[in-house]
């Protein structure tokens, strides 16, 4: 079985995150999602918009929700609920390794991600461990020089989780000023 594992922080997860899921099914015939929220923000310094379990079910809804995707084989895990800050992305793998041991696993990054993997706790595990799927949208390059293989995935969208969490605050701080 091919599983691919879609990471992130997902605060929100967001149209183009679900539209991601589709073209695992649709263009590298994957056949089984695994959605992980993670609990610990490694690259992100802003404080989160949403709780862990508020992330957790917004992802949840935003797969049931989806016609297309609702009879899919899909999961949300929590298997990073409990992550240390010092565990790392390879500590999950080994876990879904030990979970799927004769299936082919695969992570899904995006290329902004991809450009600095080798920065990454453990990334040599990570590699040994799963093949990359790479998402590509058209304002991101993907650096020459890391060598390091990949299946890619382009989104023709720009959708970027800052750019909609920011309209989030926008709409929200615009409703507050309006019922001062």
């Amino acid at each position: 079985m091919k599983i691919a594992i879609f990471g992130g922080y997902f605060d929100p997860i967001h149209k183009a995150h679900v539209e991601i899921v589709k073209k695992l099914f649709e263009e590298l015939q994957i056949d089984k999602v695994i959605i992980i929220p993670t609990n610990v923000s490694y690259y992100k310094k802003n404080k989160a918009l949403l709780s862990y379990d508020q992330r957790l079910d917004i992802c949840k809804i935003a797969i049931n929700n989806d016609k297309y995707l609702c009879d899919k084989n899909i999961e949300i895990s929590d298997i990073e609920r409990d992550i240390k800050n010092d565990e790392g992305y390879a500590h999950t793998l080994i876990k879904i390794k030990n979970i799927y041991p004769n299936d082919d696993i695969y992570t899904v990054i995006g290329s902004d991600s991809y450009n600095y993997i080798d920065t990454w706790r453990s990334y040599e595990k990570i590699l040994e461990l799963s093949k990359l799927i790479v998402i590509t949208r058209p304002e991101n390059e993907i650096r020459k020089d890391l060598n390091i293989p990949y299946i890619k995935l382009d989104m023709n969208e720009d959708i970027s989780s800052t750019k909609i969490r920011n309209e989030i605050i926008e709409f929200i701080l615009s409703k507050l000023e309006q019922n001062e």
